[in-house]
């Protein structure tokens, strides 16, 4: 279930809080919700992920989340996180890890062909949730890339 609250702000942008069983998070509009079917490395395994994507003129939102039913024995949630990082396009400008919601987490930032791709990665309850704005230089510290990411909570089952 999806359920959309609208705010608006004292600048010209319409912020929406998205609320999911699992999560709420602040996107700059209403986001399109789409789904795609992939494959996990290592079981096999067929599963949804679900994204959410809002554009705001040249800056990207997006939020996905991927249900893992059957991990890979070899693979800890620490490994799945700098996976998701290392197997980002371009070169790494920066990386910390961080906790969100009390569950550890990665926020690291690429750029290729002078596009940033800024990234907020997390894996709780057997769900990896990813955060990426894409952007031109500075978007890793625009406003909007701060209140996306920084809005995000789990909601406790």
């Amino acid at each position: 279930m999806l359920v959309l609250a609208f705010a608006t702000s004292a600048v010209a942008q319409q912020w929406v809080e998205v609320k999911d069983r699992a999560f709420t998070v602040a996107m700059p509009g209403p986001p399109e919700r789409s789904a795609q079917e992939v494959t996990v490395n290592g079981t096999g395994e067929v599963v949804d992920q679900v994204e959410l994507s809002v554009t705001v003129g040249a800056v990207e939102y997006f939020l996905s989340h991927t249900l893992f039913r059957k991990m890979p024995a070899d693979l800890s949630p620490a490994q799945m996180l700098l996976n998701s990082r290392d197997g980002r396009p371009g070169h790494l400008l920066s990386d910390r890890a961080l906790a969100v919601s009390g569950v550890p987490a990665r926020e690291y930032v690429h750029e290729e062909d002078g596009w940033i791709l800024v990234s907020r990665v997390l894996y709780a309850r057997d769900t990896l949730y990813q955060l990426i704005v894409v952007g031109r230089p500075g978007v890793q510290t625009a406003p909007g890339t701060r209140r996306f990411f920084d809005s995000f909570r789990l909601i406790a089952p």
